[in-house]
């Protein structure tokens, strides 16, 4: 239980290898070692780092080695857990045809918040699937995102890609949202986009934004030494690029973590929340007037000339 209205949160930015489930939850282990907080979070897919080519054969059930792991971390700790993994989708629909029959049984990227006592208090499937990497063909899409309670005070987790689209948040700050989790998988070439995408989502909706990513490897980080290991194909812009961060409701960057594999562990308020929407209502505005907002937007009568 933290002291007073303090959270102290984990965030536990690695590098993980892809595939290899058994070794990266191996060096998560590692990394949390004697470290203690209320809230331990993880990057998109930490156990896999699966593309969607792997998603069918790495996809795992409810009690699969990921889940097991997050539910075994949060009774050692005593703390929250939040985590994702390649959920199986034994509910897929069958499409027959004359000359087939297929089955719709694309995994999920499914997000899991525990609490201390290893009970599932949350569950998301992501929303958005990225078309340029040819998601949608790989994964099944998620219908709504729920929202649980760390404590007394309303949270949710979203996916990497989810960050870029603010409706999905917006609805969150609606509900009466204090704090927001991004489960990152950002590369060198969106570093900024990584960090304007965390501040808006959090100054816009006047809550807390913590986003936790992928690290980048020892042979990948800016600065490397000549004569680091040969980098991965991929180790230039498209590379992971760490800098898991948090971000308070006024959009102020409170922390960020460097490139590589680390914990970051910091303390926030969450009361935050209720100071800054009282003194800036801009959220409680607009709980009043969504449907006038959405109104204002029609054709030009210039278009009609």
């Amino acid at each position: 239980m933290p002291m007073g209205s303090k959270l102290r949160l984990a965030l536990v930015q690695l590098a993980p290898q892809p595939a290899d489930r058994a070794g990266n939850l191996r060096l998560a282990e590692a990394l949390i070692g004697s470290k203690k907080a209320d809230i331990f979070v993880f990057p998109h897919l930490f156990s896999t780092a699966a593309g969607p080519e792997e998603a069918a054969r790495l996809a795992e059930g409810p009690d699969g080695p990921t889940p097991a792991f997050m539910k075994a971390l949060a009774q050692k700790k005593k703390a929250y857990v939040l985590g994702s993994y390649l959920a199986e989708n034994k509910k897929g629909k069958i499409k027959k045809t004359k000359k087939s029959e297929t089955s719709n049984s694309k995994p999920f990227i499914r997000f899991l918040a525990f609490d201390p006592n290893g009970n599932v208090i949350g569950v998301y499937d992501a929303i958005h699937l990225c078309s340029i990497r040819g998601e949608p063909d790989h994964f099944s899409a998620g219908g709504k995102l729920p929202f649980f309670d760390l404590l007394t005070f309303r949270s949710g987790i979203i996916d990497s890609y989810d960050l870029r689209f603010p409706e999905l948040a917006r609805e969150f700050a609606l509900s009466n949202g204090f704090i927001l989790f991004v489960a990152g998988a950002f590369k060198r070439s969106e570093r900024a986009a990584w960090d304007a995408l965390l501040a808006a989502r959090a100054v816009e909706n006047q809550m807390f934004c913590i986003g936790c990513n992928f690290a980048s490897t020892p042979e990948e980080r800016v600065g490397a030494p000549a004569d680091a290991a040969a980098p991965r194909p991929d180790s230039s812009s498209n590379c992971y690029c760490g800098g898991s961060a948090v971000f308070a409701p006024d959009g102020r960057k409170l922390h960020q973590a460097g490139e590589g594999d680390q914990v970051l562990i910091l303390d926030i308020d969450p009361f935050e929340v209720e100071w800054n929407r009282m003194s800036l209502q801009y959220i409680t505005d607009a709980k009043a007037a969504p449907k006038r907002a959405r109104k204002r937007v029609h054709e030009s009568p210039l278009d009609k000339e």
